[in-house]
């Protein structure tokens, strides 16, 4: 029986783990991923990628192989079957050295913009994306028992600054796939939504939740009672949110961080912070990760901590490697790949 070959467009942690599911051992980035989420014994881990295949029906003789440049996704792409990708640019050069033998091209995750739909359609090959599921579902703690009876007193916690948002303003600096979802859910909540991203405006995306384009940052800053981050972090959005940034938002208004903690400038946010120029901030991620104790931001009460949770627990990554390699073993039956983009 012929091998076939699942080719991954770029090095991604949950590549790492679908190639340990293809090949059966893991790469020390794999292992590293494996311990880093679930400690120091992960053979239950490894022993569920290694059983994956079989579970979602998958025939031996299948290998993954993951890409660390453009110019080798160029130089490998006409012998692959399947190719998975995430944020690498599939364009019409590397679906035409693909056809004939390329039997889908899955996205992981729901925005394709950066496939070529239209090559994929003049060559035939059907493009599937990835519907992630919420990942982070928060629990209230029971509070502690006490004697007497039973009492209420508004916000015991002395939270600062809490304030209505229906009608308020959500700025969204980006507007991918995490992006428009958060935007969905600011949306049913009677929020209007701004946005703001360097490749100008997108008229479909903005249909779908009212949204209206701002074509700056300072300007979207400057208007929004709310701004959340959601590009990705490079030499170009360094300290994206500088002193000059920061300093434009209005004095009630809230910085969401949620990409990575490179994006803004901590010295900046702390003096804003700390001489009260912005409401507060909610961060989930850090420029250095554990938080450093001598870290001054924490030193603030209007700043609300996670611990980068905005990932989820392992188990996701488990479960989006099943739905990946489950949409693969779909069309080696011949069935319909799920959340086939519709090639129009």
């Amino acid at each position: 029986m012929a091998e076939k070959t699942v080719l991954f467009s770029e090095e991604d942690t949950l590549f790492s783990l679908m190639e340990t599911a293809l090949n059966g051992e893991p790469s020390e980035k794999a292992l590293a991923a494996l311990h880093y989420f679930f400690g120091d014994n992960v053979d239950r881990e490894l022993a569920y990628l290694r059983d994956l295949p079989s579970q979602v029906g998958l025939a031996p003789g299948f290998r993954g192989v993951i890409c660390d440049s453009k110019s080798n996704l160029q130089t490998l792409i006409p012998e692959a079957d399947y190719l998975v990708c995430e944020r690498e640019e599939i364009d019409h050069e590397l679906i035409k050295a693909g056809a004939g033998r390329l039997r889908l091209i899955q996205k992981f995750g729901s925005d394709y913009k950066n496939i070529d739909i239209d090559s994929a359609k003049a060559f035939g090959i059907p493009v599937a994306y990835l519907r992630r599921i919420a990942r982070d579902r928060r629990n209230a703690k029971d509070g502690l028992r006490s004697e007497g009876p039973p009492r209420t007193k508004f916000n015991w916690g002395q939270v600062p600054n809490i304030q209505l948002v229906k009608g308020k303003k959500l700025g969204l600096v980006g507007f991918g796939e995490n992006a428009l979802e958060t935007a969905k859910l600011a949306a049913g909540l009677g929020m209007k939504i701004l946005y703001f991203q360097r490749r100008g405006p997108d008229a479909e995306k903005e249909k779908t939740v009212a949204a209206r384009y701002v074509s700056s940052l300072p300007e979207l800053v400057g208007e929004a009672d709310f701004t959340s981050i959601h590009v990705p972090y490079n030499a170009s959005t360094e300290k994206m949110f500088n002193m000059e940034i920061l300093n434009g938002m209005k004095s009630t208004a809230f910085l969401i961080s949620g990409s990575r903690g490179g994006i803004v400038d901590e010295k900046a946010l702390f003096k804003v912070l700390k001489e009260n120029h912005i409401a507060g901030a909610a961060l989930d991620v850090y420029r250095w990760e554990p938080v450093p104790a001598d870290c001054p931001l924490l030193e603030l009460d209007n700043v609300l901590w996670t611990t980068h949770n905005g990932g989820g627990a392992g188990e996701f990554l488990l479960q989006e490697n099943h739905d990946v390699l489950a949409n693969l073993a779909r069309v080696e039956r011949g069935e319909k790949p799920e959340f086939l983009v519709e090639l129009r």
